[in-house]
């Protein structure tokens, strides 16, 4: 889940096979581009509980300041509210709401109205969040994608939560990772979020692939891996950071490690070739 105070747990399953391979081995119709989930993919957040923390004690100084006070149970409680109306959306619409309109869900729920004067840097601050307590790379990522990047198009598909795609960006960029990407798609951008297939299509035109040519690496049965499939695409499950869907997975290889995905993508043989 996109910047999710919520758990998702630890994998415990590695891709069967991958020990007893010390050579890497690429098919002659290998892939040619390769579309990346961002949470708990690229990134893994260990701190969305603090996050989330934090955020309540924004919120709580800005309700103040406008002569609004609510208890710890109440914030809590509209917090909470405010990822309930997320999942709601993201699951029946496919797009995800942006901060704001978070925001005003959270308002909602405490039966409270800002000013614009109030709500615009509340808004501001929450965008930015992420920035102060923010998630690292997922371990081996950035030793890996660079060679990833000189053997496929790579691309990253990433569903938004309170943090918006601008501001992803930059954590991309501070670690050195978002100059290997052709194209980044964001769903607070686009209006639209996994698993609706014209995401995925669109992404692949901006790469200049069709479907049978690439993999989507992602975390969600749900969005990644029946998303990516129902575009036409291969799908590779990383339970690196998130194993909650293994046991049902539908995807065509399971990858526990950043570093096995090289050899997991050149076991795949390109459907479009």
């Amino acid at each position: 889940m996109p910047d999710s105070p919520r758990d998702p747990g630890r994998a415990v399953i590695r891709r069967p096979g991958s020990a007893a391979c010390s050579r890497l081995w690429y098919p002659r119709l290998m892939l040619r581009a390769v579309t990346f989930d961002f949470w708990s993919t690229l990134f893994v957040d260990t701190r969305g509980a603090e996050r989330e923390k934090l955020r309540g004690a924004v919120l709580a100084e800005t309700l103040a300041q406008s002569g609004h006070r609510v208890t710890d149970q109440a914030l809590n409680d509209a917090l909470r509210a405010s990822w309930d109306y997320f999942d709601s959306v993201w699951v029946r619409e496919h797009r995800t709401p942006r901060c704001a309109e978070l925001v005003d869900a959270i308002l909602a729920s405490l039966g409270v109205r800002l000013p614009d004067e109030s709500a615009g840097p509340l808004v501001d601050r929450f965008d930015r969040l992420v920035l102060e307590l923010p998630p690292e790379p997922m371990p081996g990522c950035v030793y890996t994608m660079p060679g990833l990047a000189e053997r496929y198009r790579l691309a990253i598909i990433c569903d938004t939560g309170y943090s918006p795609g601008s501001v992803l960006r930059r954590l991309l960029d501070h670690h050195g990772l978002l100059g290997h990407f052709a194209y980044a798609y964001f769903s607070d951008e686009h209006g639209m979020s996994k698993p609706d297939a014209r995401v995925f299509i669109h992404v692949l035109e901006e790469l200049g692939v069709r479907p049978g040519e690439a993999a989507h690496v992602g975390d969600i049965q749900r969005t990644d891996i029946a998303g990516a499939q129902g575009a036409g695409m291969m799908a590779v499950h990383f339970v690196g950071a998130n194993n909650r869907d293994a046991a049902r997975s539908t995807g065509d290889v399971l990858v526990s490690h950043f570093e096995d995905l090289p050899q997991a993508l050149g076991s795949l043989i390109c459907a479009g070739c």
